[in-house]
């Protein structure tokens, strides 16, 4: 009896500490796992596989580029504000990822034109080399006006051609394609870009590809 009396409080006491220690072990346990299932990046659609030209005229076929990450951007170089802001973003990422050797090798970055009449391989090289793009890891892509407008619209970019020759566009118009060809990530343009939030997608990929 005596035991009994003596155990019940004690039992009633550590018992107790015991239950509420396992619930907070419990609930650490379940928010690491929930974090790491958050950090992982979710396949969104198959990326859609498109022809257009290269600067110097041949072909490219966005299904010759699997293997590589890339980071895939819709712009036209008489933007005054969104593209050449998204594109200077762009080269600072471009010096993070060769700081790590990736550029190139496991990062590739590609830019389309919506507007191919204005931005001919001439004046698209030379926003290019103004803007300090290293084209051994950075594609310039176009085509017609129709062919580069097909390509927009198949990756859900909505773009408008306005009286004054300007163009209107959705602002997440940046996609991270995995190696396979899924899109991974879409992010915003401009001033809402994260170049943080980018850098650890695009090492995020680049670790899973090399695994």
């Amino acid at each position: 009896m005596w035991k009994e009396a003596r155990m019940q409080p004690f039992v009633h006491k550590y018992g107790f500490k015991l239950l509420v220690t396992l619930m907070l072990a419990g609930m650490v346990v379940s928010v690491f796992f929930w974090i790491n299932r958050s950090s992982t990046l979710p396949v969104i659609k198959q990326a859609p596989n498109f022809t257009l030209n290269k600067l110097d005229g041949h072909k490219f076929n966005m299904s010759d580029s699997n293997g590589k990450v890339r980071l895939v951007e819709f712009m036209f170089t008489s933007c005054p504000d969104i593209c050449p802001l998204t594109t200077y973003n762009m080269v600072k990422l471009q010096e993070d990822l060769k700081k790590n050797n990736q550029w190139g090798d496991q990062v590739q970055f590609l830019s389309v034109t919506f507007d191919p009449v204005k931005d001919t391989p001439e004046v698209f090289q030379q926003y290019g080399d103004r803007m300090r793009m290293d084209y051994s890891g950075w594609t310039l892509l176009t085509g017609t006006e129709a062919e580069t407008a097909d390509v927009a619209k198949s990756f859900g970019v909505l773009v408008q051609k306005m009286p004054d020759g300007q163009f209107m566009h959705t602002v997440t118009s940046l996609f991270l394609i995995d190696g396979s060809g899924n899109i991974r990530k879409i992010f915003a343009m401009g001033e809402q870009m994260d170049n943080q939030e980018i850098l650890q997608s695009i090492r995020q990929l680049t670790s899973s590809t090399s695994k």
